[in-house]
């Protein structure tokens, strides 16, 4: 489906630019090919230098540009098809047929450049959203928390050391008593991320209570024991099926992803068997689940508060549409019964370092515990 795609919007840039001198072909068909390829020749390359890191990018942000041009053409196709039977296109306006395919393809053009140089702004603009929130008291002796909850930010050469930096400033700006992740920090080898030294600005996250986060998929997709081998080097405290107490007041549950079956070829563990001594303890829980699939689970069992992340909202529109009729809260936030859930957008993006639909967000939750 990818080299189709590819092929079709190719072929109509191609045909556009029929009145063009044969080197603006040649530089057309280079570019499109290094996007069309760069994000697979970046992997199985695995350079480590700056070639590797521009491939990665120009073919990761290929996913945006060919998604969009992709409708654009399409659109255009419809557009030339209803002219045959009904004819309105001002082809007169143009001393050739061949100018005006050329106008076309320039119009195109500037289109993706506005639409995809948006998209970049917007995935780099992390919006702080914070939500006021009552959880049961229990027998804590807590009165109100300030938890900054993040997930996605997959961290890779494309947003390097300037995506860590960012986060780390906005994380010190709201000074959280807390600071939970809810999977995907990776979206790279690991080795690359150390290259870019964001496993060291990940270090400087502070919290008096702590840095907690959990896997998500991409911890599995590039190399589970790379992948935890650089969250140890951020000193970030990983919860892997398993729970912390916080000063004997408040419990985080962290449960594996669920791709642990496929890359990892291990179960993990039922909820219920997490929650058994969670809720032995009388104190207020929160769960990090990653993907957000089976949410009247942690009702069922007795969480207070759901945090999970995983479907970027969509990212990219049309893709923001179709995940509201996957998940059953794909973005945020949702209540059955006494449990509460936020699922997030994200503080990164996946491939394209671009967002068209979604916000890159950063959550705090001001608790009061009643």
């Amino acid at each position: 489906m990818y080299g189709s795609a590819n092929f079709y919007v190719f072929l109509r840039g191609f045909q556009a630019l029929e009145a063009t001198p044969v080197y603006v072909k040649i530089f057309y068909s280079t570019v499109f090919l290094l996007g069309a390829s760069g994000y697979v020749l970046a992997r199985v390359l695995d350079w480590e230098n700056w070639i590797y890191d521009l491939l990665h990018f120009w073919g990761a942000l290929w996913f945006a540009i060919l998604l969009y041009a992709f409708m654009a053409v399409f659109l255009i196709d419809i557009v030339r098809l209803i002219d045959k039977f009904f004819p309105f296109v001002p082809y007169k306006m143009f001393s050739t047929i061949q100018y005006f395919k050329l106008s076309v393809f320039g119009l195109v053009s500037l289109y993706l450049l506005l639409v995809v140089g948006y998209g970049m702004y917007n995935a780099n603009n992390i919006q702080i959203k914070t939500m006021n929130i009552t959880l049961p008291k229990k027998g804590s002796n807590l009165t109100e928390l300030n938890v900054a909850f993040l997930s996605d930010t997959h961290f890779s050469p494309i947003t390097g050391y300037d995506k860590a930096e960012q986060i780390h400033q906005l994380l010190d700006g709201l000074k959280p008593d807390l600071i939970l992740m809810g999977g995907d920090i990776i979206d790279d080898k690991a080795h690359h991320l150390i290259r870019h030294n964001i496993d060291k600005k990940l270090k400087e996250l502070k919290a008096p209570l702590g840095v907690i986060t959990i896997n998500g998929n991409h911890e599995f997709i590039n190399g589970y024991a790379e992948s935890m081998d650089f969250i140890q080097r951020t000193g970030i405290k990983l919860l892997a099926d398993s729970m912390v107490v916080i000063n004997d007041n408040l419990v985080i549950v962290g449960r594996e992803d669920l791709s642990i079956n496929r890359f990892a070829n291990k179960q993990r563990k039922e909820l219920a068997e997490l929650m058994t001594p969670a809720t032995a303890l009388n104190l207020p829980v929160i769960l990090l689940d990653h993907q957000p699939f089976k949410l009247e689970q942690a009702e069922q069992n007795g969480v207070d508060l759901q945090l999970s992340g995983h479907t970027h909202n969509g990212q990219l529109f049309p893709a923001n549409l179709v995940v509201k009729r996957i998940y059953e809260m794909a973005w945020g936030y949702l209540r059955k019964g006494k449990t509460q859930y936020y699922v997030s957008s994200g503080a990164g993006a996946w491939g394209p370092p671009v967002r068209l639909g979604s916000d890159s967000e950063i959550i705090l939750f001001k608790i009061k515990f009643e």
